[in-house]
């Protein structure tokens, strides 16, 4: 995070896109460590349910998954970007709407399947193309 961002962030108190991105990458990290290797790919956004199902009886992580889903997108869709301010929460902005990764992975871990963040990624950015065909782990952490 640049010496400004850090500025504002202490300043304001309020997150900034580098504060979720640092999120994000960190999470990757620290689950490879523990053998669930993630990536950057487009394709990962087929395992976010999985992930969700996985870790979202531990609170602790369902913010970094949310930060993670937040910068799959970003990452994979042309001119997307946090927008850490909306007034319903951390948002991202892509294709002029705003999608908000955070509280999708809250409601997906609340809600189940019935929550799903496939379909609700298909009816925002048309991906993955059939949000009832998605990826799954194995107990050790491999793509099943």
């Amino acid at each position: 995070m640049s010496f400004i961002g850090s500025l504002f962030r202490n300043l304001v108190g309020k997150p900034v896109a580098a504060d979720f991105r640092d999120s994000a990458e960190h999470f990757v990290a620290v689950l490879a460590e523990s053998g669930i290797k993630l990536t950057w790919d487009k394709d990962e956004l087929r395992y976010v349910d999985a992930l969700v199902e996985r870790l979202g009886g531990h609170d602790e992580y369902r913010d970094a998954v949310g930060c993670y889903l937040g910068e799959l997108v970003v990452r994979n869709f042309e001119s997307a970007e946090w927008v850490p301010g909306h007034a319903l929460g951390p948002a991202v902005r892509v294709k002029g709407r705003h999608v908000f990764p955070l509280g999708w992975v809250y409601r997906r871990a609340d809600g189940g399947p019935a929550e799903s963040i496939a379909r609700k990624l298909h009816k925002e950015l048309g991906f993955p193309d059939d949000p009832e065909k998605l990826g799954a782990f194995t107990d050790s952490g491999a793509r099943a």
